[in-house]
């Protein structure tokens, strides 16, 4: 199935703007219809991967699910992990690069993420996800449209040519409201640091807490012209696309 023809599914079998703000009704019409072994979802941890966690698990724990460790992730981070797993009675895939830091510093030197930001995130989020990816069609992420302008064009339902899949993302059409008003509804863990100032975590080296009122993500990459680690770019909408390598 190529992303054209499961948007006409979704389009015949449901009106796609109701599943725009209907996540749940979206991830069972994906259980239902699609080979579930070819679906995964990753998540960050963050405050829409931990509201979409909820959905799914409420929906089947049949499709599986990973993270990305990059060595450098926050103590809080793997806490909330195990907090999740014991939640939920799962275990999620672990995926990370063969690189680890000491080897990263011997073949790119000390602090590699100051000095070549992009280089390091390629490391030890790209490549690791672009493996996770390998025997999978379809997978499911937690972006929203008004996190950055990268993910502000992205879709429900489009295409991701670097890794040959059709990504799908439920909750591109909630708002930051949105996402926590579920997370306080349902009683949901988070991380702590988001109680310190922190709206948006990443690894360590590259996070830093932000000051009131700034954008949430001014705390990534501080300093840099830098807002995604490139695991998320602009995809090519469904309505554009002409020709795609059937899955």
């Amino acid at each position: 199935m190529n992303a054209q023809s499961l948007q006409n599914q979704v389009q015949l079998e449901g009106k796609v703007a109701n599943y725009r703000k209907n996540p749940i009704d979206l991830i069972k019409w994906l259980e239902k219809n699609l080979p579930n072994e070819k679906i995964i979802m990753g998540t960050g941890f963050g405050p829409p991967g931990i509201a979409l966690l909820d959905m799914l698990f409420k929906v089947t724990k049949n499709i599986s699910v990973f993270y990305i460790d990059t060595n450098f992730l926050f103590d809080q981070t793997y806490v909330l992990k195990d907090k999740l797993e014991q939640k939920y009675g799962i275990d999620f895939l672990r995926i990370s690069t063969e690189l680890n830091p000491e080897m990263q510093v011997k073949n790119y030197g000390d602090k590699l993420w100051e000095s070549n930001p992009d280089l390091c995130c390629n490391i030890r989020k790209v490549t690791p996800l672009k493996n996770a990816l390998e025997n999978y069609d379809f997978w499911i992420t937690g972006i929203r449209k008004k996190q950055t302008q990268v993910r502000h064009n992205s879709d429900l339902i489009e295409y991701e040519s670097r890794f040959e899949v059709i990504k799908v993302n439920p909750l591109i059409e909630w708002t930051h409201d949105e996402v926590w008003e579920y997370i306080k509804v349902n009683n949901l863990p988070y991380n702590s640091l988001h109680d310190q100032n922190y709206p948006s975590i990443g690894c360590k080296p590259c996070t830093t807490p932000v000051c009131p009122g700034d954008d949430d993500r001014s705390g990534r990459w501080k300093g840099l012209n830098k807002t995604e680690c490139g695991l998320h770019k602009s995809s090519p909408t469904l309505n554009s696309i002409k020709t795609i390598k059937g899955k």
